[in-house]
């Protein structure tokens, strides 16, 4: 009797060991899986930047702007969401984005993928932005929902009258 609770009890902490590990892990992967942020202009056909500087984009010219987070291929973010917050040049928080994170298939590829983008739109015609000119350099940053650290660094953008 007293060798079954034993054995009980080690069961139960070998099995609380294994969750906590299960959480940590994929704690560990969610963070590793967001690389970078693009911002781009589709309408006005500017493509993604990979440069340092941050892109200009003028408010009379774009419709929208287009957010791309490069997350790998093999990251396991099934039912997870990813927040883009976006902030104004004064550094308050404008919106935040939610998007899922989860990869949506197209076709068959010839070739397996290391990166996959999860892909966000933020109007700026006939927006606030445009309304109360909150002009300047903005700031993007993605985040795995709930995590309060980014997952990868923040981009900067100006957006100009």
């Amino acid at each position: 009797m007293k060798s079954s609770r034993i054995s009980a009890a080690a069961v139960f902490i070998l099995s609380m060991s294994f969750a906590a590990s299960d959480a940590v892990a994929q704690k560990d992967a969610r963070r590793a899986g967001c690389q970078l942020v693009w911002v781009t202009a589709p309408a006005f056909g500017k493509p993604a930047s990979r440069a340092r500087r941050p892109l200009n984009f003028s408010a009379s010219d774009v419709l929208d702007l287009e957010f791309q987070v490069v997350i790998p291929a093999e990251a396991h973010l099934a039912g997870q969401s990813l927040e883009l917050k976006l902030f104004t040049p004064k550094g308050h928080l404008y919106q935040t984005l939610a998007v899922p994170a989860a990869s949506q298939a197209s076709g068959t590829p010839r070739r397996r993928a290391r990166f996959r983008t999860v892909t966000a739109r933020l109007p700026v015609a006939g927006t606030t932005i445009v309304n109360n000119s909150l002009y300047g350099t903005w700031k993007a940053e993605a985040y795995f929902e709930g995590e309060p650290t980014a997952c990868a660094k923040p981009r900067s953008f100006v957006i100009k009258p």
